[in-house]
Formats: C-alpha cells, structure tokens, sequence
C-alpha cells in the first residue's frame, strides 16, 4: 500500500462551537460542513495550552509546552526536539508549509520546503497562502509521499479591535446594523467593567455584539479559504490517497464569561474543532462526544498514518486512528490543558467534570450538566472526591511528562533582554521573568504530594 499523503490546515483562535454544521445560528461555513459531512469530528478537543506559539509547538512535536519550552509566546522551543517536518522529511517523506508557523526559536524553513509565509493579517494574506497551497496540490511533481501543512490566520484579526490600543469594531457602524447583531452569551457576565478584562471595560453591550458579529465574520472569510484548499484537494488526482486534518491553535473569547482572546482555561479558549475527513477510510458524519483527544495528538496521528516511528517521548500524545477507524481500543479517562498567562494553572477535564487548578485554589465545573461553567463545585463536599481525583490525575500527569527546566543560561539571557534598549517584534522575549522556574517549583511541590 502506498503511503498516504497527508494535508494539515490549521486555523488560528477560532471558537470552537462557531460551525453551522454543529448547530451556530450566527455563521455560514458551508466549506467545513461539507468536511464535517464527509468527515469524523471530535466535539471534546482542547489544545495543548490555550496560545500560539504553545499550542503551534505541540501540533508539530508531540509534547506538552511544559516539556517543548514555548511556555508563552516568545520563549523558544528546546532546540533538541525535533519537529513533525524534520520527522518526516528524514523519512523519505516532502514536507511543505505555507502560511503562519509560529514555533518561537525555530525557523519554517529549517524544517520545511517553504511555499509563503504569510503575513499579520488573515483578511490579507490567508488568501495568499491558501493559493500558493492549491497551486501545490495542482502542479507538483515527483512520486514522494507529502506532507502540507496549511497555516491559516483568520479568524485571529479579531485581535486588532480586542487590545488595548484596539477599538470594539472596525469602521463603528454597529448601530447600522443592530438587528443583526448576535445575542450576548447567556454566560456573559455584566460585570464586566468592574472585574472583566482591562481592555474592553469602557465597551458597550452593543459593542460586545458587534464583536462577536465581526467575529463570525472572519470565521466565514476563513471558510471560503479552507474549501479553496479541500475543494482542490477533493477534485484532485491526490483524493483517493490524501488525509486532510483541521483544527485551531486554540479557542477565543467570543464574549463568553465577558472575555476576548485566549490564554485562559475556560471553555471559550482551550477547546478546539478537530476535524478529519479520508472518504473511504475514515468514518463519515460522526460528531464524537465521547473520545478527549488534545492538540498533542496530531502529530502522533501524523506518523501512525506516515507509517514513520512516533516523534521521540511523546508522552502524552495519542494516535486518533483506531478511533476515526472505528477499531476497539482504550482510550484515556483525562486530558490536561495547561497555561502560564496570568496565575500557573492547568485543566483537568475527565467524561463530566473539569478542574481548573491553580496554585492556591481550585475551581470545579460539571461540564456535562453546566458546558458555560456557570456554577463552580469546588467547595461542595458532595464534589469533594470528585475535586480529589482529578488532583491526584494532575500529580500523574506531571510524573509522566519530561518538564522542560529551561535553557541552563535562562537567567543571563533574561538579563541581557532587559539591558537592550530595543527588541525586535519577532523575536525570542523572555520578557516574562524565568518562568521556567516558576512551573518547576510547583510541579516539584504537586509531585511530592502523597
């Protein structure tokens, strides 16, 4: 049998429930309801931690940040880890990126065949990168498996009007149209200008809808760009041989619990669409609600596929194939969401319930019978077990990863930064403290938990 060639689109900060085929009244994405039609959907996907670079990290090593080193933006990826594209291509595979990448410390073109590397603008450039990925699948030569790694960056424009040098929506004319603007989340918290995110205090309700109504805008742009890149694919001499993948980096805001952007371990920001399509070969129109998979799971679903050997300690990461098979297997009873933006915390999310850890306190959610984490548990004592066993999944979970204590010349490298009058945007920042240090000490202090 030959070996499959495997196309990777990845979109950036898209909200996990803004699908039309998952039931969202508010967009049109024609182009991925035809692949969630043709395809297997995983409805409980979370990301590896809820930011770019992070989350970009895991997808292409197979390891949690805590083990890759892209803690936050701007910290650099352990250089001895490989990546999927320096993988693949040492086994006999043609690894090509075009678009966003986004692993701080390693340049795309160290590990790729790079077609574009798009630009800080989806509404600009995502067009750009999904013709150069067409233009690919329509005229390349030469009889070697492939591997296409898509980056889009829609629908993350949402950024611009969401910070602090930003407004609540391009060209303000909202209140032109009101009467299509989307309810507020039943989440939403009205407090939000006393105890919400510093950068949207001074919005308006009706500015908070017409964010999320800008929103599900860029979700359709992006839309329209995917289908270009599956539609070339679908009517293609590669069809019969070709798995397509499509997933986020993370979640966004979108006005639920009144946030924007990321960064955090509510729902809005750590779950993901994941969605896999291979007709013929892997099952058709299935949402599964069932299966907790995580971003660190692509890159072991990539090689099992590849027939390569698995990325080296993957700790964590499992291959999604006897799942979108349909063959028996046993699959994992937790999956873990971690983040170093704000307090150090980590999520531990089993079949209905989900921890949000923290250093000092814990927060419990039952996400079967509460999904808008409206109603926290942790100081019931009926939920106490419940608190308990996900704590002690929390102490296995870091007993099983391989923690990434930081560069040894962490602390020179943070103190030049801060020497230098000026950095360059894009790149290595550590402007965030040893954070390393930070994560060690409390993973260290969970460990030694009897």
């Amino acid at each position: 049998m030959r070996r499959p060639n495997i196309v990777f689109v990845h979109v950036d900060q898209m909200h996990h429930q803004a699908i039309s085929a998952y039931g969202c009244k508010h967009v049109r994405t024609p182009n991925i309801d035809r692949i969630v039609g043709r395809g297997y959907s995983f409805l409980e996907s979370y990301c590896a931690m809820p930011q770019c670079c992070p989350a970009r990290t895991s997808w292409f090593t197979g390891r949690m940040s805590k083990e890759h080193g892209v803690v936050v933006n701007g910290y650099p990826i352990d250089p001895e880890i490989p990546d999927l594209g320096r993988w693949l291509r040492k086994y006999g595979y043609e690894a090509v990126h075009t678009g966003k990448w986004h692993v701080t410390g390693r340049d795309v073109a160290d590990s790729f065949q790079v077609l574009h590397r798009g630009s800080g603008h989806g509404e600009l450039g995502d067009s750009a990168v999904a013709r150069s990925a067409v233009a690919y699948l329509e005229n390349r030569t030469g009889d070697k498996p492939f591997f296409l790694s898509v980056g889009f960056l829609n629908p993350h424009d949402c950024c611009f009007p969401a910070t602090s040098h930003g407004g609540p929506g391009k060209y303000g004319f909202a209140p032109r149209i009101a009467h299509q603007l989307p309810p507020l989340p039943e989440n939403f918290d009205y407090d939000y200008k006393n105890s919400g995110m510093s950068q949207t205090r001074n919005w308006s309700l009706q500015d908070w809808r017409y964010y999320i109504y800008s929103y599900y805008r860029l979700v359709e742009m992006i839309d329209a760009e995917v289908g270009r890149v599956y539609g070339a694919l679908a009517s293609g001499r590669y069809a019969d041989n070709t798995l397509f993948i499509l997933t986020s980096d993370h979640g966004d805001g979108l006005g639920f619990h009144a946030k924007v952007s990321k960064g955090y371990l509510e729902e809005e920001a750590g779950r993901v669409p994941a969605i896999l399509c291979w007709p013929g070969r892997i099952r058709e129109d299935v949402q599964d609600r069932t299966h907790l998979v995580s971003g660190v799971d692509i890159a072991a679903t990539v090689c099992d596929y590849a027939g390569v050997p698995a990325l080296p300690k993957m700790t964590i990461a499992r291959s999604w194939r006897p799942l979108l098979q349909g063959n028996e297997t046993q699959w994992r009873d937790y999956v873990i969401c971690e983040t170093s933006i704000g307090p150090l915390s980590a999520s531990v999310r089993d079949g209905q319930f989900k921890s949000i850890i923290y250093e000092d306190r814990t927060r419990l959610f039952d996400i079967r019978n509460d999904p808008l984490e409206t109603k926290d548990l942790a100081g019931d004592a009926e939920h106490a077990a419940v608190k308990k066993r996900h704590r002690d999944h929390f102490r296995e979970y870091i007993k099983q990863i391989e923690v990434y204590p930081g560069p040894p010349d962490i602390e020179r490298r943070i103190s030049r930064q801060r020497r230098a009058a000026r950095m360059p945007r894009a790149a290595v920042s550590y402007k965030r403290g040893n954070l390393y240090r930070a994560y060690v000490k409390w993973y260290e202090k969970i460990k030694a938990e009897s």
